[in-house]
């Protein structure tokens, strides 16, 4: 999932929704940071998960220092949640994660 900043048309971040795990991550663009533009695209993507891809729950881990992330989160209606407390990074540093969850509240797309 793509973010795009209403405004100026730019592309400002993305999602990604892991079906097979209900995990989803992302990043914005250092220049739309500190904008509600996290917790929108967050949002966004629990409710695609929930509805379109029929996930109840999805699943959202952040290093524990990322306050902003951590923000975002919340403001998007994620709820602390159990999960691995450390997690390491491809070059092979290692953070301490914490772990959030939504939950469904709308009903999933009926299939033809």
């Amino acid at each position: 999932m793509v973010c795009v900043h209403r405004d100026s048309g730019r592309y400002a971040g993305y999602l990604e929704i892991h079906h097979d795990t209900g995990e989803i991550g992302g990043i914005l663009a250092p220049d739309h940071r500190g904008q509600g533009l996290g917790a929108e695209l967050f949002l966004a993507g629990a409710e695609f998960a929930h509805t379109h891809a029929g996930l109840p729950t999805v699943r959202a881990g952040t290093a524990t220092a990322n306050l902003a992330c951590r923000r975002a989160l919340e403001h998007a209606g994620f709820t602390p949640a159990p999960g691995p407390t450390r997690h390491t990074l491809p070059d092979g540093r290692e953070l301490d994660t914490v772990w959030y969850q939504h939950q469904a509240t709308t009903s999933t797309c009926t299939k033809p």
